[in-house]
C-alpha cells in the first residue's frame, strides 16, 4: 500500500495549519503570554535547581501548565487567580 505525494503534502498542511491555529489561540489571549513566560522561566529554575526546592518548582510549573490550559481552551479564568500564580511564580 502506498501513500501518494498529495495525500502526504495534504497532511502536512492540515498538521501545519492545525499548529498556526494553535498559536493564534494563545496569543489572542492577552494574559497567555504572561503565563507561558512565567512557566517557561519556572521550568528554567526547575531544571537547574536540585533536591526538593526542584520538586516545588516542579509543582509550581504543573500549576502554571494548567492554568495555561485553560486560558487556551476558552475557559473564563478569573484574573484575580491569573494575578495569584504569575505573583507565586516570581
Amino acid at each position: 500500500m502506498t501513500i501518494s505525494k498529495s495525500t502526504m503534502i495534504g497532511l502536512a498542511l492540515l498538521g501545519a495549519s492545525a499548529t498556526a491555529y494553535a498559536a493564534a489561540d494563545v496569543a489572542t489571549h492577552p494574559n497567555a503570554a504572561r503565563v507561558e513566560a512565567a512557566r517557561d522561566r519556572v521550568a528554567w529554575e526547575a531544571q537547574t535547581t536540585k533536591g526538593s526546592p526542584s520538586a516545588v518548582l516542579r509543582l509550581e510549573e504543573r500549576r502554571l501548565q494548567n492554568l495555561l490550559d485553560r486560558l487556551e481552551q476558552g475557559e473564563r479564568v478569573d484574573p484575580n487567580e491569573i494575578d495569584r500564580e504569575l505573583n507565586q511564580a516570581r
